[in-house]
């Protein structure tokens, strides 16, 4: 805001009937502009704006002929300014962890133990056993389509492979994509670490391949429950979180990969992210089964500071997407609209001199950002000094 230093009193309108007095203009007003969703902050303003213009005319009404004192308001005024608008879109969203998919068992037999819920798995751990046989994780995006062993084909897959046997400190060699010898001997020396039969053939039901660790989420079954080859062992996840939003179709044009957002968390803190992906329109089922389905963007938030969430997940999160509007508009800071009646506003531009009366300009509203309002009005131009209340 570019408060200026001289100020003034605003006095009860009644004592100058000038001051309810516009030129007239040939120019039809245009439609007062809405913005779907617009800042709470700003909209709140506003409307507290709106009311205190609505209270003086009905005091002016109720009051007239009473002799009662004027009231005054301490004012100053602010330029009317020119240049581009940030428009800030609010949505809400869910914070939760990333990656969420199913881990299921490959083995058939009884759960004879599972990870901790909210534990985390890392490259060469026990996501579970069955028949205490274990199943290991090891790092790679290929999954494990075949059994590793001795004169199966070339494959990609047992680079993937020797590349952890090797992280393990159990493989010596050359990484290829050749399954050999070495290979067998590193695949018995992990088998002999994990207390299990010693054959130098690894069962792709025996391993899983990740890209990263992964975190227990929830579990799907228990110990000592018989489970079979595809059994939903437990909910695994990534251990970064990110917020989820489904934005509206009409606000498609602010999910831009990459572009910067702000994170309101329950605890009234706020932190930065970034939109990350953006899905396609979806169709959303309505809150109850007489609702009508919407269609909506699934849209991906990564966070910058990951630490800033603490401990929650699965909370609801606001999102504030920021949007450029240019063309040069003509703003004042919302707290200058004065209310004409239910639908039309005004500022107040101050006379000339100090004796100089005060003057009411009706107003066309625009977009609502940031605490400013755009407006187009006869006589309003950059620089205009407008009639504000003084904080």
């Amino acid at each position: 805001m570019n408060d200026n230093a001289d100020q003034t009193e605003r006095e009860d309108p009644a004592a100058d009937p000038d001051i309810f007095e516009s030129e007239e203009t040939d120019e039809e007003p245009r439609p007062r502009k809405r913005r779907g969703v617009a800042i709470a902050v700003s909209v709140a303003v506003v409307m507290i704006a709106a009311a205190a213009g609505m209270a003086i005319v009905a005091a002016l009404n109720n009051d007239k002929g009473a002799a009662a004192e004027k009231p005054t308001v301490a004012l100053t005024t602010a330029a009317v300014t020119k240049g581009d608008v940030t428009v800030e879109t609010q949505a809400q969203g869910t914070l939760e962890y990333a990656g969420q998919r199913p881990v299921s068992s490959g083995l058939t037999g009884v759960v004879t133990s599972l990870p901790a819920v909210g534990s985390l798995i890392g490259t060469g751990g026990t996501l579970y056993t069955v028949n205490t046989a274990p199943v290991v994780l090891m790092s790679g995006a290929m999954p494990a389509w075949r059994d590793f062993t001795t004169g199966m084909s070339k494959g990609e897959d047992v680079r993937q492979l020797e590349t952890n046997l090797a992280a393990f400190g159990v493989f010596s060699g050359d990484v290829d994509t050749e399954f050999t010898a070495k290979t067998a001997d590193a695949i018995r020396k992990l088998q002999k670490s994990q207390g299990v039969e010693q054959t130098g053939t690894l069962s792709s039901k025996a391993v899983m391949f990740s890209t990263e660790d992964l975190r227990v989420a929830e579990l799907k079954t228990t110990v000592g429950a018989s489970v079979s080859e595809g059994t939903e062992m437990f909910q695994a996840s990534a251990n970064s979180k990110v917020v989820t939003v489904n934005l509206k179709l009409s606000d498609q044009a602010l999910a831009v990969p990459g572009a910067a957002v702000t994170v309101g968390l329950p605890t009234g803190t706020e932190t930065a992210g970034a939109v990350a992906s953006v899905g396609v329109p979806t169709e959303q089922a309505g809150a109850d089964e007489s609702a009508a389905k919407t269609v909506v963007l699934p849209v991906v938030i990564t966070l910058a500071d990951q630490a800033a969430t603490g401990d929650l997940q699965r909370a609801t999160v606001s999102v504030r997407f920021s949007s450029a509007q240019s063309g040069d508009l003509l703003t004042v800071p919302v707290e200058a609209l004065v209310a004409i009646d239910d639908s039309s506003f005004a500022v107040e531009v101050p006379g000339k001199g100090k004796e100089g009366a005060s003057k009411r300009v009706p107003v066309t509203t625009g977009i609502f950002a940031s605490g400013r309002v755009a407006i187009t009005g006869d006589g309003i131009a950059e620089g205009v000094k407008v009639m504000v209340p003084k904080r």
